[in-house]
């Protein structure tokens, strides 16, 4: 969801009044400016906007980018937290990955046919999200878009997955499946590559596995 293209919906159906409009979100007028001029919005407000975009009569009317075509990426509005923080995007899940609701896609990306080809994975089961915090350095940055392929739920083989954690938040770990074959648990090692960060291990059941990590975007 473009919160950005709603706030703006609703200046316009609130007579262009900054003033007007903060006060129907219950905020001061000097957070709705930032929030026009690209100011992050957060949860609790991001909630209110679409709450009295919903009110007018918004929802649908507001996006005014072209209908995704079949190469689009859904980013995802959720900050992915390296070690904390974000909400898990709604899921239903699918054999050719998660197709998230698009009350929680809140742009797409494009990336072309050659690239996707070389990370072996087609558009349609790849979803993007920001990142945040330390814990990945110096594999990802905070402020980094991760990119991850939705069909690989199970850490096979190992590797850096996003996995949503006990909080509802969404984290990018590396996993390692450390028990053996015979053994009747699996049991996975979380760890990250800041090693100010410490490990744990889990067993399979007890984590919930987004998709693969393939690459990112960095500024």
């Amino acid at each position: 969801m473009n919160h950005l293209m709603l706030l703006k919906g609703l200046l316009d159906a609130t007579g262009g009044k900054q003033t007007r409009l903060a006060e129907q979100l219950g905020v001061n007028q000097a957070s709705v400016s930032r929030w026009l001029r690209g100011g992050k919005i957060d949860a609790d407000n991001r909630d209110k906007i679409l709450e009295l975009a919903i009110d007018h009569d918004l929802i649908g009317q507001s996006e005014s980018s072209p209908t995704p075509d079949k190469n689009s990426i859904p980013e995802i509005d959720v900050t992915g937290g390296l070690g904390g923080g974000g909400l898990v995007a709604l899921e239903t899940t699918s054999r050719n990955g998660i197709s998230f609701a698009k009350e929680v896609v809140r742009d797409h990306w494009r990336i072309p046919d050659w690239a996707l080809s070389r990370m072996g994975v087609k558009a349609t089961s790849v979803a993007a999200f920001p990142v945040q915090g330390d814990s990945m350095e110096p594999t990802l940055d905070d402020g980094d878009i991760v990119f991850i392929d939705t069909r690989h739920r199970v850490p096979s083989p190992p590797g850096i997955y996003a996995l949503a954690d006990e909080f509802g938040g969404v984290v990018v770990k590396r996993l390692d499946v450390i028990s053996r074959p015979s053994d009747e648990t699996i049991v996975v090692k979380i760890s990250s590559d800041n090693d100010r960060h410490p490990a744990r291990e889990l067993t399979l059941e007890e984590i919930s596995i987004i998709g693969r990590f393939i690459g990112r975007f960095t500024t």
